[in-house]
């Protein structure tokens, strides 16, 4: 359940590899995205980008199973640290909300629109991402890691001989993923004997011309345990290394879409979409029918939609439209106001999926900024992303000017 609920959360580190599968169809780009198991090379795709440090690289599409080494079963037990800081806290995913400040959903939503519309519009060469994620992470035996390399040549073989793009290139993506999925049950029914995290900060520098330097400096990267007990079996498992090597800095010029549920949004037209409700719903209901998964929520596809766009460089118009949508969507619910991992407070918002599932956004009252997102299941394993800047900057390498 954890390989899903990481899968659907889509951080960054899960979608480049994705988008490069999309964007690059030659042999040679296939191959260099399959070059590693263990060790995504850093050009292909993803990881918050490109860094997909010891994921398994996918396909194709979002839907990519593991981040940085994690193809764990659902542990039991206490909520994951808190990515606030190097000592984390345990959270489950907000400090909840007392009466006095309990938030009806639908007005928040509504509020939050006007407040994105008195936003200033903005621009730049760069779109800067500073993020911080805590994300479950585990070992497995290398006889997983020759299996899943065979799988991986398999779905590239697939892909090559079939000619797959897009939507198909999804389906395929699906079909692997429950493989390795089969794979990970047969060889650990119950899950890893422990439970362990990554907590860690990336940047990401996104360019708004085509061709533009794409730049992920990581920092602050650690493994964390929830308990003495869980380092404890972990050292008693003779301390397996929990996460891969990564590089601190990576460079690339790979064409990246913003959203890989909406393949067709991009940097260079993500300020072109539709400022009223009804024209960017309409938008959005079209490519969600486009969608393969026979199972897919709308409500998910929304939510997952609703992060992509708030993290990325759309008007203030599309923002409040965003927000109008999600107003008219049953079953969000709020936690009131709640404390992001970093401590700065917001409103928690939450969907859950038919399967059990809650997916919580923390919006700033204030500016209608995301603050954070998460996913866990029956407050089990969470995973959390905290987006601690974004703005537009003229200076590959350089933040935002406040």
């Amino acid at each position: 359940m954890t390989d899903r609920m990481v899968a659907r959360l889509r951080p960054d580190e899960l979608d480049e590899l994705a988008e490069a599968s999309y964007r690059r169809r030659r042999r040679e780009d296939l191959a260099r995205t399959f070059s590693s198991t263990r060790n995504p090379a850093p050009a292909p795709r993803r990881p918050l980008f490109l860094l997909a440090t010891g994921a398994v690289a996918a396909v194709a599409a979002g839907a990519v199973v593991v981040s940085t080494g994690v193809l764990s079963g659902t542990p039991a037990g206490d909520t994951p640290p808190v990515a606030a800081s190097s000592t984390p806290e345990s959270t489950t995913g907000g400090t909840g909300a007392s009466p006095a400040t309990r938030i009806d959903a639908r007005s928040f939503l509504l509020a939050a629109a006007a407040t994105a519309l008195r936003e200033p519009a903005a621009t730049g060469d760069y779109w800067y991402v500073r993020q911080r994620t805590t994300h479950p992470t585990a070992h497995l035996p290398e006889e997983f890691w020759t299996e899943a390399r065979k799988l991986q040549l398999q779905e590239q073989a697939e892909v090559d001989r079939t000619g797959a793009e897009d939507d198909e290139l999804v389906a395929i993506n699906e079909k692997y993923n429950k493989k390795l999925e089969n794979l990970r049950k047969s060889i650990q029914p119950d899950g890893p004997p422990y439970r362990a995290y990554i907590v860690e900060s990336e940047e990401r520098w996104r360019p708004k011309r085509i061709g533009g330097t794409h730049r992920v400096k990581s920092s602050d990267r650690e493994v964390v345990f929830p308990s003495p007990q869980d380092e404890a079996k972990w050292k008693e498992e003779g301390s397996p290394k929990l996460a891969e090597d990564k590089p601190k800095s990576v460079d690339d010029n790979l064409p990246r879409p913003l959203s890989i549920p909406n393949m067709d949004i991009t940097m260079q037209n993500v300020g072109d979409l539709p400022t009223s409700k009804k024209a960017l719903a309409g938008r959005l209901r079209a490519q969600f029918a486009k969608l393969p998964d026979p199972h897919k929520e709308f409500d998910l596809y929304l939510w997952q939609t609703t992060v992509d766009l708030m993290t990325a460089p759309t008007t203030p118009g599309t923002r409040a439209a965003i927000f109008r949508i999600l107003a008219d969507q049953p079953g969000i619910t709020s936690h009131g106001e709640v404390a992001d991992a970093t401590g700065r407070a917001g409103v928690g918002l939450a969907v859950e999926s038919d399967d059990g599932y809650e997916f919580q956004l923390v919006v700033d009252e204030d500016t209608a900024e995301l603050l954070e997102y998460s996913v866990a299941e029956k407050d089990e394993d969470t995973v959390r992303v905290t987006f601690e800047e974004f703005g537009w900057t003229d200076k590959l390498g350089r933040r935002p000017q406040r």
